[in-house]
């Protein structure tokens, strides 16, 4: 059973996952927060109590895991050609109309100029269109983050503080390198000894 301060953490947990805010926010100290969070988000109740939130504000918002990766992988594997029409004479145009929805999640922003260049008989019209793509890199490390591809290095230090020992943290180390492997492409699987 949580203590009514325990409870307050785990709702304002949820709200950014900053665990030294949401000490602070539930009414723990704020020169202590960060080692209060952290030895809240160890005790197995807390865990407890956040998993069953997490689950009912997915069920809640229809928001899974699986969508969430579904849209990190739109915006990491998006490429600009993908709204880029080359013509004949070489220039290239834009026509956001022929992308599919799905695709269109991938830009982060559309900038449309027009202005006359030039005056008089010179004059001519010029229409000039920019397309940005949300940050790739980004999505790709989040991807990689919810797909168990990254070894987070805080769940490492945690370990060392929970006085694990070396062949505990090695052996989660391992687990982790294993879970990666399936999104490695076949020739990069080998051990060492294949490789050469």
């Amino acid at each position: 059973m949580l203590t009514l301060k325990q409870a307050r953490f785990v709702g304002e947990y949820l709200v950014d996952l900053n665990g030294k805010q949401a000490a602070i926010r539930a009414g723990y100290s704020p020169r202590t927060a960060e080692v209060q969070a952290s030895r809240l988000l160890r005790y197995a109740q807390v865990q407890a109590a956040l998993k069953v939130a997490v689950q009912e504000r997915s069920r809640r918002t229809q928001i899974t895991a699986d969508r969430v990766v579904n849209e990190l992988a739109k915006l990491a594997f998006s490429n600009i050609t993908d709204f880029l029409t080359l013509q004949n004479d070489g220039s290239v145009s834009v026509d956001l109309s022929r992308v599919p929805r799905h695709e269109v999640a991938a830009l982060h922003e559309v900038t449309i100029d027009q202005y006359t260049e030039d005056a008089g008989e010179a004059a001519c019209k010029v229409k000039r269109i920019r397309i940005k793509l949300h940050d790739k890199k980004s999505a790709l490390d989040s991807l990689a983050r919810h797909l168990g591809m990254v070894i987070d290095l805080r769940e490492l230090s945690e370990m060392r503080a929970a006085n694990t020992t070396r062949e505990q943290r090695l052996e989660r180390m391992r687990e982790l390198l294993e879970a990666t492997r399936k999104y490695l492409p076949a020739a990069e699987t080998g051990s060492t000894e294949d490789r050469g």
